[in-house]
């Protein structure tokens, strides 16, 4: 460090935990010897007690972190030493950005796994199968390559290749769909797949594997997985002479993070995970002790009490793998590092009088005797031989020795490093602008920081000195003041944002938010790009996870707490829960400017709650609050829609032909929209040209969802021509998309369609099944629109048969519901025609603005069923 030759040599040393140690291969040892005696596998027998967990858990800074990778060190090297690659290894922090995104955990566990071989045909298949409807569009090369840790992970056996592989021997023609060809590709794949199932043709013997390729595609269907990993892994041939089954070893690092939760959800997914792979041993560390054999955490997790996991509870104290509490370090133990830390010509450097002072302050602890060594080192270069005056006292004293003994830059760079969970160069610049590049390389060297590649910024402070940093700051003369603290952590925050363009990828902008949202509850900043960053996962459909984990946040702005309920009211929308989203939603905008990015958001997810909930006028009236703002373009096509469903439809359509769609999707939206106009005032040729041109653009891009809903439109148009040949194929294709990407909405409009069809082509028995149906679906996702939809199949019917009176009653339910949610009120005018003829039906809502005029398309509707 003096930059002059010299003979003091430093080292990192392992003090040797010897009961760990051993703890750890009397586990591995254990657990596969009892996987060879076993007559059942516990892989195949899920009720079976499970003994494949080994837990280290204690104070922060007492080297968890530095035990655990020790333990794969020496794992790896003695696979190494017997000459054995059947031994494998998968190593996971759960505190970093993203560790714990769920299906980045899975492809990590299955990269790990691919070291022992190519064939995993139980998970590659149904992964294929989970992707081309979860991430349509998206190759699954884009995702491997987005986060460093997984993109290290499966290049280094070439993951993309290995399923595509697998897949290619059971779906030839398919086979780069997954990986990088065009969405339509991975959608034929997922069918071919699907058909051999229900054939029976493929992976029969595997149980829940049917389940898991025809299951919805989402975090529940995909946190079953790992038993496919498992039963993949228990089919790996054994290897050499003395037969050995392929193992592996998992480490989970920083468990705290997930039991430290309000919301368990993660650790609920992470549980199944460990419980469903029996056959690998899963190492644990963190600050607590895991409850999981707690019957109190029923409910919170799925697998609790003792019979799920023996070795776990309070009460076992010798059967391995079990819970370890770690201690602090011996006195010895202690006094052996400090000898082995610095060396001059191969004698402890540091005198016995300094050692005792360490050991006295310490009690122990790993962390307080590695900055302990620091502090020598620097007092060494600088002093010559330090007093032991020098050391002792507090872990915070020794926290704020060691700042003491930085450069003020150098300071200033740990304390930007102690706000936020990772660093990089490029970060530490932007966090302080006006130091040179050479002493942020310097502080990049210094020992007290952890670096690891796997990750996009690399370097990180460990927990617990970040927060003694913290606290011992505040004392020294120099120390930043909450303000201070601010200022650098709304840089940190803008640097977050900037790498976030147009063409950022999803999880590099979930990886973002998340630690965007941390910097902005713990410090009280803010920066407008977070909305964005928000706005953009949930329109990609990824809302699961984002307010996993996420504090109140003390210090947090209003605008913190506005996005955080923003998503928790999309999550609550998008699961069934509208009613509750509008409860959640309505107090977010308390303390927020009205004309501010954060209140729009809000006002946004707001109104489309309330639109989920039937209340089509209150949403109305928040579009167009929004309409010039930040969400104009949704704003407008959103009241172009409540236009439609209002009967305005000159207006709506004048609208939509001076717009296009910011994208593919957006302009499919936009077509289909039009169309709806033109068959609703029995215009069918221009509304099938329409819905046809929406048809071929969501082809061309692979917008598989966008594809079944025009598909849906085509079959509701048809059906009035009379044309059931064509209902019958676009309700078919409509039905195999939404197989693949599901959408209950699409299904209750398309059975309503060949209620029609079935009505005019004089089959009232298949009619009235339709009918029956159409309500049924409807009442089972809760859409309310459904029902006018029936209540139009089955007034037609009435009227078919001369049954006005019937027809009268059903239209008068009609006209009730349409006129309490706002919207649709332009079908009662419509079924009217069939019963009283047009013109006394021009007399029921005069307010509709039919686009050619009352006459004409009600004498159209009439003449459509030719009872006028």
């Amino acid at each position: 460090m003096s930059g002059a030759s010299s003979t003091v040599t430093a080292q990192r040393v392992f003090t040797n935990r010897v009961n760990e140690t051993t703890a750890f291969s009397r586990s591995w040892e254990g657990l596969h010897e009892a996987l060879d005696a076993a007559e059942i596998s516990p892989v195949a027998d899920r009720l079976q007690g499970r003994r494949n967990v080994l837990t280290f858990y204690g104070v922060g800074g007492i080297g968890k972190t530095t035990l655990s990778q020790e333990l794969e060190r020496r794992l790896l090297a003695e696979a190494a030493a017997e000459d054995r690659d059947d031994v494998v290894s998968v190593r996971i922090d759960v505190s970093e950005d993203g560790a714990c995104d769920l299906e980045g955990m899975l492809l990590r566990l299955r990269a790990g796994l691919g070291q022992l071989g190519s064939r995993w045909p139980a998970f590659d298949l149904a992964l294929a199968s989970y992707w081309a409807r979860a991430h349509p569009g998206e190759p699954l090369q884009e995702f491997l390559d987005a986060s460093p840790a997984v993109r290290r992970a499966s290049r280094s056996i070439g993951l993309g290749e290995q399923i595509a592989a697998t897949v290619g021997q059971v779906v030839p023609a398919g086979a780069g769909g997954l990986v990088g060809l065009a969405h339509h590709a991975a959608l034929a794949t997922y069918r071919a797949i699907r058909e051999r199932v229900r054939e029976g043709r493929l992976l029969s013997e595997c149980d829940l594997f049917a389940e898991l390729v025809e299951a919805d595609a989402d975090y529940e269907t995909l946190s079953y997985f790992p038993y496919l990993l498992a039963w993949d892994l228990e089919r790996q041939p054994r290897r050499g002479r003395a037969g050995h089954r392929p193992q592996a070893c998992v480490f989970l690092d920083t468990f705290e993070v997930l039991g430290n939760r309000a919301d368990r959800t993660v650790e609920q997914f992470v549980q199944r995970c460990v419980y469903l792979m029996p056959n690998v041993l899963f190492v644990i560390t963190g600050r607590n002790r895991i409850d999981w054999a707690d019957h109190a955490t029923h409910g919170e997790l799925d697998f609790t009490g003792p019979e799920c996991w023996p070795n776990l509870h309070f009460s076992n104290t010798t059967a391995e793998p079990r819970q370890h509490l770690v201690g602090y370090l011996s006195d010895s133990d202690a006094d052996s590092y400090l000898r082995e830390a610095i060396t001059r010509s191969g004698e402890p450097a540091m005198p016995g009088e300094v050692r005792e002072r360490i050991i006295a302050g310490g009690q122990g602890l790993p962390l307080y005797l590695d900055l302990s060594v620091s502090h020598f080192v620097e007092r060494l270069a600088r002093e010559g031989q330090p007093s032991a005056d020098h050391f002792g006292g507090s872990f915070t004293a020794v926290a704020t020795r060691s700042l003491r003994d930085l450069p003020r830059e150098e300071r200033d760079l740990v304390r930007t490093t102690a706000l936020i969970d990772r660093v990089d160069a490029d970060m530490l610049r932007a966090g302080q602008p006006a130091l040179p590049d050479g002493c942020v390389a310097r502080f990049l060297r210094r020992p007290f920081l952890t670096h690891d590649d796997a990750y996009a910024m690399p370097y990180a402070l460990h927990l617990a000195l970040r927060l003694a940093v913290s606290e011992a700051d505040r004392a020294l003369p120099d120390g930043w003041s909450d303000h201070d603290r601010s200022r650098v952590a709304a840089r940190l925050l803008r640097r977050l944002g900037e790498p976030l363009g147009d063409g950022a990828g999803r999880v590099a902008t979930a990886q973002a938010l998340e630690s965007g949202l941390k910097l902005s509850g713990a410090h009280g900043v803010f920066d407008d790009w977070m909305v964005w960053a928000a706005q953009r996962l949930v329109e990609a459909g990824q809302w699961t996870h984002l307010d996993a984990g996420l504090t109140d946040g003390a210090a947090g702005s209003p605008e913190y707490r506005a996005v955080r309920t923003a998503i928790r009211g999309v999550k609550l929308r998008r699961s069934g829960r509208a009613p509750e989203a509008v409860a959640v939603l309505n107090g977010a905008e308390e303390g927020l400017a009205p004309s501010g990015l954060t209140a729009q958001l809000v006002r946004l997810h707001r109104a489309h709650a309330l639109r989920n909930t039937g209340d089509y006028t209150s949403a109305a009236d928040l579009y167009r609050g929004l309409v010039e703002g930040e969400f104009d373009a949704a704003a407008r096509y959103w009241l172009c829609d409540h236009a439609y469903l209002n009967g305005r439809f000159a207006a709506a359509l004048e609208t939509l032909r001076g717009q296009h769609g910011r994208d593919a999707a957006d302009e499919g939206e936009r077509l289909r929209l039009i169309g709806h106009v033109w068959r609703v005032n029995a215009r069918f040729d221009e509304a099938t040209g329409v819905y046809t041109e929406a048809i071929a653009l969501a082809r061309e891009e692979g917008l598989a969802s966008a594809e079944a809903k025009a598909l849906a439109n085509v079959a509701q148009t048809a059906c009035w021509s009379g044309e059931t040949a064509t209902v019958s194929e676009a309700a078919n294709r409509a039905r195999e998309l939404l197989d693949v990407v599901s959408n209950p909405v699409e299904l209750v409009k398309v059975r309503s369609a060949e209620a029609v069809a079935a009505a005019l082509a004089d089959d009232p028995a298949t009619a009235r099944n339709a009918v029956a149906d159409t309500r049924r679906l409807a009442d089972g996702i809760g859409y309310r629109g459904g029902h006018n939809l029936a209540d139009v199949a089955e007034i037609l019917l009435h009227a078919l048969a001369g049954d006005h009176d019937g027809a009268r009653r059903t239209r008068s339910h009609l006209d009730e519901r349409t006129r309490t949610s706002g919207g649709n009120t332009y079908w009662v005018p419509i079924v009217t025609s069939w019963i009283d003829g047009p013109d006394a039906a021009a007399e029921y809502h005069p307010e509709v603005d039919w686009v050619d005029g009352p006459g004409p398309a009600l004498r159209r509707w009439a003449e459509v069923t030719g009872l006028r």
